[in-house]
């Protein structure tokens, strides 16, 4: 039985459709699947990629050890783990001893991994440029607006 206001939940929203997380939501997961299916021929998860991508930025302005790729990522160090796990048996990434700290390990972009890093980010961005062309010039926008919300 509905409640008094007609609505099936008690929301602050009359639907769905008007509530901002709900549709980032349905956005992130629409982009997700873009980005797989993209990066599929290559062998790559959006997340392997966004790692190598990462790495392959970084690598040569600071130590990346594999909590400083979470940082950069925004990724959990468990999910970072594994997925530097992934690419070193693949040959993308190689783990060296850290000069400073015995415990960590210097994650390093190999030969192999950069070439296909160049090839992705290819992909990557021609998707993105794609699925939000619908926005226009309203593309720069978001980006600010992203950028905010990361703050």
């Amino acid at each position: 039985m509905a409640s008094a206001s007609n609505k099936p939940l008690p929301s602050a929203f009359e639907g769905p459709d008007d509530s901002p997380g709900y549709l980032m939501w349905r956005v992130s997961n629409s982009w997700q699947r873009e980005q797989r299916n993209a990066l599929q021929h290559l062998g790559l998860t959006h997340t392997q990629f966004v790692v190598l991508a990462v790495a392959s930025w970084f690598e040569e302005k600071e130590v990346l050890t594999q909590i400083r790729l979470s940082q950069l990522t925004g990724s959990d160090t468990m999910t970072i783990s594994q997925v530097v796990r992934v690419l070193e048996k693949a040959g993308y990434l190689q783990r060296i001893p850290h000069q400073k700290d015995t415990r960590s390990k210097v994650i390093r972009v190999t030969k192999a991994g950069r070439e296909l890093a160049e090839q992705a980010v290819q992909v990557v961005e021609a998707t993105d440029k794609k699925f939000f062309m619908p926005l226009g010039d309203n593309g720069q926008s978001l980006i600010t607006l992203f950028r905010k919300l990361l703050r």
